[in-house]
Protein backbone atom coordinates (compact mmCIF):
# COMPACT_ATOMS: atom_id res chain seq x y z
CA UNK A 1 0.00 0.00 0.00
CA UNK A 2 1.87 3.08 -1.16
CA UNK A 3 0.56 6.62 1.16
CA UNK A 4 -0.06 9.33 -0.96
CA UNK A 5 0.65 13.04 0.04
CA UNK A 6 -0.56 16.38 -0.61
CA UNK A 7 0.51 17.89 -4.49
CA UNK A 8 1.89 21.42 -4.11
CA UNK A 9 -1.00 22.45 -6.41
CA UNK A 10 -3.45 21.25 -3.96
CA UNK A 11 -1.61 22.67 -1.27
CA UNK A 12 -2.01 25.99 -2.86
CA UNK A 13 -5.50 26.18 -4.05
CA UNK A 14 -6.24 25.48 -0.47
CA UNK A 15 -4.54 28.25 0.65
CA UNK A 16 -5.95 30.56 -2.07
CA UNK A 17 -9.75 28.97 -1.38
CA UNK A 18 -8.98 29.98 2.38
CA UNK A 19 -7.84 33.83 1.82
CA UNK A 20 -10.70 34.61 -0.76
CA UNK A 21 -13.13 33.42 2.11
CA UNK A 22 -10.70 35.69 5.02
CA UNK A 23 -11.36 38.51 2.16
CA UNK A 24 -14.95 38.24 1.68
CA UNK A 25 -15.45 38.33 5.65
CA UNK A 26 -13.40 40.77 6.57
CA UNK A 27 -14.65 42.65 3.43
CA UNK A 28 -18.48 42.06 4.79
CA UNK A 29 -17.46 43.65 8.07
CA UNK A 30 -15.65 46.48 6.58
CA UNK A 31 -19.12 47.45 4.87
CA UNK A 32 -21.01 47.19 8.27
CA UNK A 33 -18.84 49.69 9.88
CA UNK A 34 -19.11 51.74 7.24
CA UNK A 35 -22.57 51.86 6.54
CA UNK A 36 -22.82 52.68 10.49
CA UNK A 37 -20.24 55.54 9.62
CA UNK A 38 -22.25 56.44 6.75
CA UNK A 39 -25.26 56.16 8.83
CA UNK A 40 -27.24 59.78 8.14
CA UNK A 41 -30.80 60.68 8.73
CA UNK A 42 -31.36 59.71 4.91
CA UNK A 43 -29.79 56.53 5.31
CA UNK A 44 -31.71 55.76 8.64
CA UNK A 45 -34.50 53.82 6.89
CA UNK A 46 -32.10 51.62 4.72
CA UNK A 47 -29.69 50.87 7.78
CA UNK A 48 -32.86 49.65 10.22
CA UNK A 49 -34.02 47.45 7.00
CA UNK A 50 -31.09 45.23 7.14
CA UNK A 51 -31.63 44.32 10.56
CA UNK A 52 -33.44 40.61 11.40
CA UNK A 53 -35.75 41.25 13.69
CA UNK A 54 -39.90 39.06 14.96
CA UNK A 55 -41.00 42.60 15.91
CA UNK A 56 -38.86 46.20 16.05
CA UNK A 57 -35.98 47.47 15.26
CA UNK A 58 -35.13 50.66 16.82
CA UNK A 59 -32.31 53.44 17.08
CA UNK A 60 -32.32 55.13 19.77
CA UNK A 61 -30.68 58.21 21.42
CA UNK A 62 -30.42 59.05 24.67
CA UNK A 63 -27.83 61.72 26.64
CA UNK A 64 -28.80 64.59 24.75
CA UNK A 65 -28.04 62.69 21.31
CA UNK A 66 -24.26 61.99 22.39
CA UNK A 67 -25.23 57.90 23.02
CA UNK A 68 -26.84 55.86 20.51
CA UNK A 69 -27.94 52.39 20.01
CA UNK A 70 -29.98 49.57 17.90
CA UNK A 71 -32.25 47.67 20.02
CA UNK A 72 -33.65 44.48 18.16
CA UNK A 73 -37.13 43.57 19.38
CA UNK A 74 -36.67 45.30 22.63
CA UNK A 75 -33.15 44.20 23.30
CA UNK A 76 -29.96 46.48 22.88
CA UNK A 77 -27.71 45.00 19.93
CA UNK A 78 -25.15 47.60 19.24
CA UNK A 79 -23.99 51.46 19.91
CA UNK A 80 -24.22 53.12 17.24
CA UNK A 81 -22.18 56.56 18.14
CA UNK A 82 -21.30 57.83 14.77
CA UNK A 83 -25.11 58.42 14.15
CA UNK A 84 -25.37 62.15 15.16
CA UNK A 85 -21.88 62.76 16.07
CA UNK A 86 -22.73 66.47 13.95
CA UNK A 87 -26.34 67.38 15.34
CA UNK A 88 -26.48 68.34 18.23
CA UNK A 89 -29.32 70.78 17.64
CA UNK A 90 -32.25 69.04 16.32
CA UNK A 91 -35.76 69.61 17.01
CA UNK A 92 -38.93 66.82 16.37
CA UNK A 93 -42.43 67.49 15.12
CA UNK A 94 -45.26 65.23 14.53
CA UNK A 95 -47.68 66.46 11.88
CA UNK A 96 -51.62 66.69 11.54
CA UNK A 97 -53.57 67.75 8.50
CA UNK A 98 -55.75 69.28 11.50
CA UNK A 99 -53.46 71.20 13.63
CA UNK A 100 -50.33 71.70 11.16
CA UNK A 101 -47.22 70.73 13.66
CA UNK A 102 -46.55 70.23 16.82
CA UNK A 103 -43.49 69.26 18.97
CA UNK A 104 -42.89 65.52 19.78
CA UNK A 105 -41.53 64.14 22.82
CA UNK A 106 -40.61 60.29 23.35
CA UNK A 107 -41.09 58.03 25.90
CA UNK A 108 -38.20 57.80 28.22
CA UNK A 109 -36.18 54.30 28.39
CA UNK A 110 -35.26 52.37 31.26
CA UNK A 111 -32.79 49.75 31.52
CA UNK A 112 -32.20 46.37 32.76
CA UNK A 113 -31.59 47.91 36.12
CA UNK A 114 -35.00 50.32 35.75
CA UNK A 115 -32.95 53.55 35.75
CA UNK A 116 -34.66 56.40 33.44
CA UNK A 117 -32.82 57.85 30.77
CA UNK A 118 -34.29 60.83 28.69
CA UNK A 119 -34.76 59.83 24.88
CA UNK A 120 -33.83 62.99 22.59
CA UNK A 121 -34.62 60.71 19.40
CA UNK A 122 -36.19 57.52 18.38
CA UNK A 123 -37.11 55.97 14.94
CA UNK A 124 -38.89 52.52 14.78
CA UNK A 125 -39.04 49.72 11.74
CA UNK A 126 -41.59 47.35 12.54
CA UNK A 127 -41.63 44.02 11.02
CA UNK A 128 -45.10 44.87 8.72
CA UNK A 129 -43.28 47.30 7.08
CA UNK A 130 -44.44 49.98 8.90
CA UNK A 131 -42.39 53.01 10.55
CA UNK A 132 -42.17 55.82 13.01
CA UNK A 133 -43.48 59.20 11.21
CA UNK A 134 -42.08 62.54 12.17
CA UNK A 135 -40.23 65.71 11.26
CA UNK A 136 -36.74 65.58 12.49
CA UNK A 137 -35.39 69.64 11.86
CA UNK A 138 -31.54 70.14 12.09
CA UNK A 139 -29.39 73.53 11.93
CA UNK A 140 -29.17 72.74 8.24
CA UNK A 141 -31.95 70.83 6.71
CA UNK A 142 -35.59 68.92 7.16
CA UNK A 143 -36.25 65.48 7.22
CA UNK A 144 -39.57 64.06 6.77
CA UNK A 145 -40.20 60.71 8.11
CA UNK A 146 -44.08 59.60 6.20
CA UNK A 147 -44.18 56.14 7.07
CA UNK A 148 -43.98 52.80 4.65
CA UNK A 149 -44.36 52.88 1.09
CA UNK A 150 -42.55 56.67 1.43
CA UNK A 151 -38.79 57.48 1.28
CA UNK A 152 -37.40 59.91 3.75
CA UNK A 153 -37.66 63.56 2.24
CA UNK A 154 -35.43 66.17 3.09
CA UNK A 155 -36.41 70.02 2.54
CA UNK A 156 -34.73 73.24 3.43
CA UNK A 157 -36.98 74.71 6.05
CA UNK A 158 -39.97 73.62 8.10
CA UNK A 159 -41.97 76.06 6.09
CA UNK A 160 -41.29 74.16 2.90
CA UNK A 161 -42.29 71.00 4.64
CA UNK A 162 -45.55 72.11 5.65
CA UNK A 163 -46.31 73.93 2.43
CA UNK A 164 -45.59 70.63 0.52
CA UNK A 165 -47.82 68.93 2.58
CA UNK A 166 -50.54 71.48 2.54
CA UNK A 167 -50.39 71.61 -1.55
CA UNK A 168 -50.57 67.54 -0.81
CA UNK A 169 -53.71 67.30 1.16
CA UNK A 170 -55.34 69.91 -0.95
CA UNK A 171 -54.60 67.69 -4.48
CA UNK A 172 -56.08 64.95 -1.92
CA UNK A 173 -59.60 66.60 -1.47
CA UNK A 174 -59.69 67.67 -4.82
Amino acid sequence: MQKRGFTLIELLLVVVIMGVVYSLVVGAMQRINDKEYKLSFLSLVSFLEDFHQQNEVSLICIDNCRHCGLYVDGAKTADVNAFMRDERQLDFWSYDANYGSRPLTFKPLFDEDGREFDVCFAYTFFADGSQSEMIVETRNKVYDYRGALRTVSQYESIDMLIEDRNKEIERVLQ
